[in-house]
């Protein structure tokens, strides 16, 4: 179950409301009427009527796809931590330490003329790696990808059952196409065939930069969208995936070899998530799974090398030289709009808050979000949730035994406000800045996985956060019947108490 963000909108009107309510005429000043077409009737173009002041006094530039109040918020949130990592590298952390590992990853992904002069060569081993298996090591090769680098085929992994949000399950779930979504592959309409024609010219061009010939990355490239478009052809459609039910189909672990026997799932649990098989597994898309299955078992070693090695790079490109940043970018372009990348300190900035993202958080708060203002919105939750009980008292309509509910419906929902009550421990994370940045890189992404496979068979973690503090966002989680406010929305104009 995915957490869903952007609820932050509706959410913090309703807090806007509560705390700004001693000064309305000041809240309401917050709106500039200036921003309003008057030329449109509202009824007929709201939008226009709403928005059209406000884009041609913001207008959108290259870098951005959108542009609105959150992300100027965002620049905000990201100028700050920039600051704040900036300020870490003069103090001269000592190595091990948490500041010395964040202060390698920024500066790692700042340095664009090391990884230029290192170009592809910290991928080449692996690469020669697949390249040179043997049939009979196929079934490793599979096993190897899945336990370190990507998920080819098919995803897995634990999270909470949607029939009990307590205990986690394992699921076995959709993955393996670069698109995602199926009608990139599916449908060919104007749109869907630029972004297909796009990404086909982005795995040739990224196979080139990984070392291999036009012709050669022109094979893999047909044979990537030969599997993934056969994968494609079994996925649910985007209405389908929102019928939850639909994806929730328990089965056994002997179910599960008998109906997909070309995966050695004996194997695959314990050597890639380090766990004894699960009893029962949840199968998102049975369909999907039989198609990745059919094809586990039918293509030939040439063709899901070819595939394995795609997914290799794609994975690697991000951390690689500015060759492959610029392929993903001319991607980019298509799929999104943006058409200007990024600024080297903000891709440096998400990379470092992806790796060590709490870290991070933890010198934002200590500096922008003090224990006040924690213990603040604390206070104006908990008078939220006793003014809502009140109003419940007073309703005519409601029987008490209705009412009663009521009050252990809005009793049991958690808000959880600016920062964890327990950070994460990063101590085990292996940083070295004599390693390249891929390597390090890839270290803090095995020491994320092995956190998550480190939940199988524990109760689940209520106090865990699925967004940093410094995130201007919110999110709700249906599973745990908790909203999520980190400090960063927090600062937001309209929380002004």
């Amino acid at each position: 179950m995915k957490l869903l963000p952007l609820t932050a909108v509706a959410m913090t009107m309703t807090f806007a409301t509560v705390s700004c309510n001693h000064r309305a005429s000041e809240h309401l000043a917050s709106l500039n009427v200036a921003y309003l077409d008057t030329t449109v009737a509202p009824g007929a173009d709201f939008y226009t009527y709403v928005n059209k002041g406000w884009m041609e006094a913001h207008p959108l530039t290259a870098e951005h796809a959108r542009y609105g109040q959150f992300d100027i918020l965002n620049d905000s949130s990201e100028n700050r931590v920039k600051e704040l990592i900036a300020n870490l590298g003069t103090t001269n952390p000592e190595p091990g330490t948490v500041a010395h590992k964040v202060w390698t990853i920024y500066s790692q992904a700042m340095d664009t003329a090391r990884r230029n002069r290192e170009g592809a060569t910290p991928i080449l081993a692996d690469l020669k790696k697949i390249e040179e298996t043997p049939h009979e090591g196929m079934e490793d090769l599979f096993l190897w990808m899945h336990g370190n680098y990507a998920s080819p085929f098919f995803g897995a992994g634990p999270m909470e059952d949607l029939a009990n949000s307590q205990v986690y399950a394992m699921y076995l779930s959709n993955g393996g196409m670069g698109l995602g979504d199926r009608d990139y592959y599916l449908l060919d309409d104007e749109r869907n065939t630029a972004v297909r024609n796009a990404y086909r010219k982005l795995i040739a061009t990224q196979m080139q930069n990984a070392g291999y010939a036009a012709a050669d990355a022109a094979r893999i490239t047909d044979n990537v969208m030969k599997i993934e478009t056969a994968l494609a052809q079994k996925t649910l459609t985007r209405e389908e995936s929102r019928d939850i039910p639909r994806m929730y189909n328990p089965r056994t672990f002997a179910q599960v070899k008998e109906v997909y026997p070309n995966v050695n799932w004996d194997r695959f649990f314990i050597e890639t998530m380090g766990i004894k098989s699960p009893d029962t597994l949840i199968v998102t898309e049975p369909e999907y799974l039989a198609q990745a299955d059919k094809l586990m078992g039918s293509l030939s070693d040439r063709e899901i090398k070819d595939y394995y090695l795609w997914k290799y790079v794609s994975q690697a490109a991000s951390k690689l030289s500015d060759n492959f940043t610029q392929a993903s970018f001319e991607f980019s372009k298509v799929m999104s709009g943006v058409q200007e990348l990024r600024p080297l300190w903000k891709r440096a900035i998400d990379a470092t808050e992806g790796a060590l993202g709490e870290a991070v958080g933890e010198l934002y708060v200590a500096k922008y979000f003090p224990q006040s203002s924690k213990d603040y919105m604390l206070g104006l939750v908990e008078n939220l949730r006793v003014a809502l009980g009140k109003h419940i008292d007073n309703l005519d309509w409601m029987s008490d035994t209705t009412k009663a509910r009521a009050h252990e419906k809005l009793a049991a929902f958690t808000v959880k406000i600016g920062y964890p009550d327990k950070w994460k421990d990063y101590s085990t994370m292996k940083i070295d800045p004599e390693l390249s940045y891929y390597e390090n890189m890839h270290n803090v992404g095995m020491w994320h996985q092995a956190e998550t496979y480190a939940k199988w068979g524990k109760p689940v973690d209520r106090t865990e956060w699925g967004m940093t503090p410094q995130t201007v966002n919110a999110y709700y989680n249906p599973l745990a019947n908790e909203i999520v406010f980190p400090a960063a929305i927090l600062q937001a104009p309209f929380f002004d108490p």
